[in-house]
């Protein structure tokens, strides 16, 4: 009789203590996943910071280019006109020119920088989000599993200590 009560008891104890254990490993879980995705916002902020100081060079660097070419066009013109190369109005129009197509190359240049940028940026959101859809939530246990387990084995141990008295009786 003690022996079937005694086995369910272990039984129930069992179930108990693998669903406190599944409670432990997916807290453990949870907090390994919430370090996992402040590390992933950390490089996320980390490559905007990034990204935004290219960024910052970028400008500084077609500004610059403009000024230079401003300055090298506008002391062409002045030479040639002080040298007396004939007619000024055609000396600006010609070197005006060549002005236009270095301020379209500064532009085309720093537009292609501006794409890059863009791209690493989504690049950047790409991987935060890879990241982040890679942490799969841990599965909590069913307290009411564990009330069906509790029952069964409860059950079990009833059925099995009715079996053993109906035996000892008939034996």
């Amino acid at each position: 009789m003690c022996n079937a009560y005694a086995q369910a008891g272990l039984a129930i104890l069992g179930q108990v203590n693998a669903y406190r254990e599944k409670k432990a490993q997916n807290k453990a879980i949870r907090r390994d996943q919430d370090n996992t995705r402040r590390n992933a916002d950390k490089g996320y902020v980390h490559d905007l910071n990034k990204i935004d100081q290219e960024k910052v060079s970028a400008d500084r660097e077609k500004i610059l280019s403009e000024i230079k070419t401003k300055k090298e066009r506008e002391g062409e013109i002045a030479q040639k006109i002080n040298l007396g190369f004939g007619d000024g109005t055609k000396i600006v129009q010609s070197i005006g020119a060549l002005y236009d197509d270095d301020w379209n190359q500064i532009n085309r240049e720093y537009d292609k920088d501006v794409q890059t940028f863009q791209t690493q940026q989504t690049e950047a959101y790409a991987n935060l989000s890879k990241t982040y859809n890679s942490l799969t939530p841990p599965t909590d246990p069913s307290r009411t599993g564990l009330i069906i387990g509790i029952a069964s084995s409860a059950n079990q141990g009833y059925q099995q200590d009715q079996k053993d008295k109906a035996a000892k009786k008939n034996g």
